[in-house]
This record gives C-alpha cells, sequence and structure tokens, in this order.
C-alpha cells in the first residue's frame, strides 16, 4: 500500500511542477503540455484505480477466510 502511496505523490506532485514549469517558463507548445498532462493524470488515475483494487481484494480475502477481527 505504501508503494500506491507514494507513486500517486510522486505523479501529483510531478503534474503540479509540470503545471509551473509552463506558467512561468513554457517550455513546451500548449498542445504538447496538453498532451503531457494528460498522461501524468492518467498515470495517476490508474495508480489510484489499481491500487485501490488490490487493496479491496485482499480486505475481501481477509474477511472470507476469517483472518480479520470482527469489529
Amino acid at each position: 500500500m505504501k508503494a500506491s502511496i507514494w507513486t500517486g505523490l510522486f505523479l501529483f506532485v510531478l503534474g503540479v511542477v509540470l503545471a509551473m514549469a509552463q506558467l512561468w517558463l513554457a517550455p513546451w507548445s500548449p498542445g504538447t503540455f496538453l498532451k503531457i498532462e494528460l498522461t501524468v493524470a492518467a498515470a495517476l488515475l490508474v495508480v489510484i484505480v489499481v491500487f485501490y483494487i488490490v487493496r479491496e481484494s485482499r480486505e475481501d480475502d481477509a474477511t472470507r477466510s476469517g483472518n480479520r477481527l470482527d469489529e
């Protein structure tokens, strides 16, 4: 789970840094910048969805196997 948090945080910060660079330095054309930001956003979405599914699957397996304490 820690990997998903760090990967998601990295992608979010990367998106912000790229946006700030485009705002102040404009190293890319608007079209190229949009493609870069959409790629970073898609990667962030994939990380969130995949690791959410993995977490839910692990919790479901623990619940079904009886290894989880009743609360």
